[in-house]
């Protein structure tokens, strides 16, 4: 099948990928001549640039393809109404004028169900927004109802780089927005990127005609998701605010089903928000990420301790005397990765490779959001990973434990759990070129740095915890 995606956007490229990947055709379009040459040095389908508002070079798009369906997922940017007639109404119209034989595939949203009482809605439910911009979706789908096509009503959207609701909090812009009819705040409604676009490639390939909304299965108030996210990142839970009446798609306050898009054979990945917090490997290391970049307000810090460094540097010996020290309790990476996996490491290494356990490792981090007054050991592979780092700062104080390469070959000769030693290459030749490789992110990394040749194991972790509670007592005291 030949596709014409208009928007390669959040969630038009990962369509585009899905599509391509199950071996269809596949044009992209996006608005700007700059965007159409960044994707189409990334990937393997075609890109090119059009004004989907202009019907003219709409038309010049019958030169690059002749599709069986097209999806219009184009966004409108931070415009108003004259942007949604724009893009939405008159970029509908266009395309279908420019392809009457294809299959029409327009991206809605949920904003367009008006109702504020907590009431489930479907797509049978009234949608009769109060502001123009509501109205404008609505004509834009009514067209491609009109040419026997189909519609997906999305609702808010997040992915890895985007989650408005965790980026808020960690920002502390967030509320929980309370009236009469929301005593708990409004009712959110959420799709991962990777979902959606799957609904809309599943939409397509199966040419499900009507209206379909894309949500995931959860029903989750602010209060309810918020204090769960405050829980795992550390932070207060956000105070209660009045609705914003100003918001740019209204105030609503509504559970969406998606029972009609299931119903067809669609499932998500990610039921709920926070079984892709656990399960995306990049999703809350992406928003801590943007929160440090953006510089705006300090990231929040758990009472944890955090020790890196490389294989036999001393991070689970010491560790577990730091954490009787302070009473913290222990844990370490490598062990929740073979207790999860039923398994070795060396196992791990040899059914999965490395990649395999890099993203056990991940996950192993992951699962230690929400921790408090806990030691964590870590491998000395894990600042390797760039998802990583993030949820380091975020979970406790680093400590970096550095020792001579000689002295860890000679630790580590007896010991046949260290797949990366084994080869060819001479142990000490490894650990030497692991350490020049690693040595800048463990120092970009580390809020302490001990150098543990001259110091006895003991000597050490007095060190780790009496650095430790200076650094979380000068923290608590800002």
């Amino acid at each position: 099948m030949r596709v014409l995606i208009v928007g390669c956007g959040f969630v038009g490229e990962r369509t585009a990928d899905l599509l391509h990947a199950a071996g269809h055709e596949v044009v992209g379009v996006t608005h700007s001549p700059s965007s159409a040459e960044r994707l189409a040095a990334l990937k393997p389908w075609r890109v090119v640039a059009c004004d989907v508002s202009d019907a003219q070079a709409v038309k010049t798009l019958r030169d690059v393809t002749v599709p069986d369906a097209f999806i219009h997922c184009a966004s409108s940017g931070k415009g108003g109404a004259e942007m949604y007639q724009a893009v939405y109404v008159n970029g509908m119209a266009n395309l279908l004028a420019a392809f009457p034989q294809a299959f029409p595939l327009y991206t809605g949203s949920t904003s367009v169900y008006p109702q504020t009482d907590g009431s489930e809605v479907d797509e049978s439910s009234p949608a009769d927004p109060g502001k123009e911009t509501g109205r404008l979706l609505l004509a834009a789908e009514k067209l491609a109802l009109d040419h026997g096509g189909a519609v997906a009503r999305l609702a808010g959207i997040y992915g890895p780089g985007r989650s408005f609701v965790l980026k808020n909090l960690l920002e502390g812009k967030s509320g929980i927005e309370v009236n009469a009819s929301a005593p708990d705040g409004r009712l959110l409604n959420q799709i991962h990127a990777d979902d959606a676009a799957a609904a809309l490639v599943h939409l397509i390939t199966h040419r499900h005609t009507g209206i379909y909304n894309v949500v995931d299965d959860a029903r989750m108030t602010q209060r309810a998701c918020l204090e769960r996210l405050a829980l795992l990142f550390n932070l207060p839970v956000p105070e209660e605010k009045a609705p914003d009446p100003d918001r740019k798609r209204g105030w609503t306050h509504k559970q969406v089903s998606n029972a009609k898009l299931r119903a067809t054979g669609w499932a998500p990945q990610y039921p709920d928000y926070f079984d892709a917090l656990r399960d995306d490997p990049q999703l809350s290391a992406s928003i801590l990420q943007l929160v440090l970049d953006g510089g705006e307000v300090r990231l929040p810090r758990a009472e944890n301790i955090v020790l890196i460094g490389l294989m036999g540097s001393g991070k689970s010996t010491v560790g577990r005397m730091v954490a009787h020290m302070l009473g913290f309790q222990f844990a370490d990476t490598d062990h929740l990765i073979i207790e999860k996996a039923g398994c070795s490491i060396p196992e791990i290494f040899a059914k999965e490779g490395e990649d395999g356990f890099r993203l056990r490792e991940s996950e192993a981090l992951r699962s230690l959001l929400g921790c408090r007054h806990c030691v964590i050991a870590t491998g000395g592979g894990i600042i390797t990973q760039v998802r990583n780092r993030p949820l380091l700062q975020h979970l406790g104080f680093i400590t970096w434990l550095e020792a001579d390469p000689k002295l860890l070959a000679r630790r580590t000769a007896s010991n046949n759990d260290r797949p990366l030693l084994r080869g060819e290459e001479p142990p000490l030749v490894k650990l030497e070129r692991l350490l020049s490789e690693r040595k800048p992110l463990y120092k970009q990394l580390a809020d302490l740095r001990i150098q543990t040749d001259e110091l006895s194991q003991q000597e050490s972790a007095y060190g780790v915890a009496e650095s430790a509670r200076i650094f979380f007592a000068q923290r608590r005291a800002c």
